[in-house]
């Protein structure tokens, strides 16, 4: 039932959502919420979610096929800096990027993997990896029916290659000091 709520709803609620420049990214219905994830070419607001919410809030009051799904809390956002990947599409989308998956409880293998998503094709993924005991890293493909969970990972700035020279063309020490928001080197 659950499946079928989630495919309706991306049924009714995708065009509507679409002409107000809107992109349904996932729905997901667990513990009593139905969870619906919305992103856009420009900055998504409060006032946009609260638009696409009351929107999605009567696409469903005016839909028979969910007046058995009892109470439900219905949330609507954005997908924030760490996005679910549930699609292939969602995956070609973020090529080159890291990502966390959390393979299903049959997957033969380590279950958590993390990597660079290096390429999307025919219903798989391939990760490079790299396990602390082989080097190379490795590249691993997996089906993306076998994937209970994937997200991308954030990443805050890149580090600077060795020998690079700070602003005003002084040496970094290596040091590195970590605050709240960012790595710096001294």
């Amino acid at each position: 039932m659950t499946q079928r709520i989630e495919e309706r709803l991306r049924e009714i609620a995708q065009i509507p959502l679409a002409d107000q420049g809107l992109e349904l990214l996932d729905i997901e219905l667990k513990s009593g919420s139905l969870r619906v994830t919305l992103d856009s070419e420009t900055p998504l607001d409060l006032d946009r979610i609260a638009q696409a919410s009351a929107l999605i809030s009567r696409l469903i009051d005016d839909s028979v096929e969910f007046d058995d799904m009892g109470r439900f809390n219905l949330e609507v956002s954005s997908p924030g800096l760490e996005r679910t990947l549930r699609t292939e599409s969602h995956f070609k989308r973020f090529i080159d990027s890291r990502v966390n998956i959390k393979m299903k409880p049959d997957f033969v293998g380590p279950r958590r993997l993390t990597g660079v998503l290096k390429k999307v094709e025919d219903g798989s993924v391939t990760l490079q990896t790299s396990d602390s005991s082989v080097n190379p890293p490795i590249d691993l493909k997996v089906g993306i029916d076998e994937i209970e969970r994937a997200r991308t990972v954030f990443e805050w700035g890149s580090p600077k290659p060795p020998n690079s020279k700070a602003s005003g063309g002084s040496k970094r020490t290596g040091k590195t000091k970590l605050t709240a928001n960012k790595t710096a080197k001294d």
